[in-house]
Order: C-alpha cells, then structure tokens, then sequence
C-alpha cells in the first residue's frame, strides 16, 4: 500500500538532495525514526521547501531507505559530523523550472509552522496537490502502488508515443539525470528533457515522432539547440528516416551535425538492458 508523505526542507537543502541524485535524511532521534521506519519503497513524496518559498515544488517516488554515517550535506562536512543519518532514495517525478518555485508552488496553510520532517497525507489530499502543479499528468497511476518491471518484448505491438515517452524518462532516471516529460520551452512543449540540476537548462532533449507533424517535431529540437545548446534526439521509426535526412539536409541543415536519430526499437533494447543491469545490482547490493 503506498503512502503519501510532505517532505520538510530548507531550499539549500533540497538543492543538495537533488544534486547527491535524490538522496534525504533525517535525525537519529526518537520522533524522526519513527517517521523513517514508517517510509518504504514505492511511498510518494512532495518536496515541501521552506523560507522564502512556503510551498510544494515537486513530488518524487521513494526508491530505498539506507542508515549511513558519512557526512553528506555542507552543514555535515562543514562540522564534521552527521545530523542526518535516517536516510532514503528517491526518483524524481516532477519537479518545477526553479524560475517558477515561488509563483507556480503549492501552497499549504500554516505551511511555515510545520515542526514534523513528514507530514502523512491522504489520496484525495494529494491529487489535488499532483493536478495543480502539473495538470497534464495522469494522477491515476499514483493512487496505488506500481513496481517498474523489466521490459518485456511484445512482438507485433508499436509502442504509443506515451510509452516511448515513459521509457525515456525511466532510462533518463536509471542515468542519474532530472528526467521531465512535456517540459515547457516558450509556448511549445518538449517530450522529454534530462536535467543535470533542478535550476540548469535540459541537456538532453527527446522529440518522439509516431505520427504526427515530423517538421514541427524537428523544429522544436532546433529551437532547443539555438537556446540551450542541448543535445537533440528525434526517437522513431526507420520508415521516416529518409524524409528526416531530407528535412536536415535542407530547411533545417544547421542542426544536420548535431541532431541525433534513435530507432524506437533502439529505446526499447536500451531500456530493457538498463533494468536489468539495475535488477543485477540491486541484487548484488552494488546499490541500496
């Protein structure tokens, strides 16, 4: 059964949780270790951010818990001592361009008075939260628990855009990047991002192309290398290849050099063979 958690943090420590890839941690006192032991894989959580911006900014998927006691965020190297041992994983879900924290956040009344590092919160609590900060996300999936198993080949069966899309964002997770679907540039929206930082711009960008508007799928992946010098990958099928070369070769021959093809087929493998390799190490202990 998953739980629905408010994770309280300051701002600078929430931009360290984010950069150590998703790790939080609690004190070793009697309170804090009852909220941890109450946490397990598959939990969700919002990431609650203190002081000037008083409101939710995101929400992640637990991945593990962990005790460890070497110093991990500055305030623990600073003194040489670790405050927070009670520690857990966490993937990245959603997360708010950092431009918009304060004018896009989730507010909760009496917000700044929380005491508690974990506040427990119902569904019809949370899917409130989950459709005002990102409203074209499916809150559905979120409702109940959902293990991410190993890709299993279905032959005869073209995956959809969303499913390309949601492999995407899983390999982008497994990679240790800030993986977005639908991230806004201007007024277009782009299929997939991978950001290295919660504040940096997308280092990766994936237009999904099944169906639909090829030149309008390759002009967003242009606007994205004019802006953010982001490395550009179109994903689809090798039927479209030749008109893509042509495209590339004419109205859009600056980024010829730089834009990247994926055949869907290439994304299916690639995901299958990351899981695996996390199932193998997972079981190793390589990793908590």
């Amino acid at each position: 059964m998953r739980n629905f958690w408010i994770v309280i943090g300051s701002e600078k420590n929430w931009r360290q949780a984010f950069v150590s890839k998703g790790i939080w941690g609690l004190e070793e006192t009697s309170r804090d270790k009852i909220y941890w032991l109450a946490v397990i894989p598959d939990d969700l959580i919002f990431f609650y951010l203190t002081g000037r911006v008083k409101g939710i900014i995101g929400y992640g998927i637990i991945r593990s818990k962990f005790y460890q006691n070497v110093p991990l965020w500055e305030a623990e190297i600073k003194e040489g001592l670790v405050k927070w041992p009670l520690r857990f994983e966490f993937d990245v879900e959603f997360l708010l361009p950092e431009d918009n924290w304060e004018s896009e956040k989730f507010s909760i009344p009496r917000g700044a008075e929380f005491r508690q590092p974990l506040i427990l919160k119902k569904w019809e609590e949370v899917e409130g939260i989950i459709r005002k900060l990102n409203p074209s996300i499916s809150v559905e999936k979120f409702s109940r628990s959902s293990v991410v198993l190993p890709y299993e080949e279905k032959k005869e069966v073209q995956p959809t855009h969303e499913e390309i899309k949601n492999l995407i964002l899983e390999i982008g997770k497994l990679q240790g990047f800030i993986a977005n679907k639908e991230f806004p540039m201007g007024t277009e929206r782009l299929d997939s991002v991978w950001r290295r930082l919660p504040e940096s711009v997308p280092t990766y960008v994936f237009e999904v192309q099944v169906g639909g508007d090829l030149y309008h799928a390759i002009g967003k992946l242009k606007h994205a290398y004019d802006i953010w010098n982001s490395r550009i990958f179109l994903v689809a099928s090798k039927d479209v290849l030749g008109s893509v070369n042509h495209l590339i070769s004419g109205t859009f021959h600056e980024i010829k050099s730089v834009l990247k093809f994926i055949d869907v087929d290439k994304v299916l493998n690639l995901h299958k063979a990351k899981i695996d390799i996390y199932n193998i190490e997972k079981n190793l202990g390589i990793i908590p």
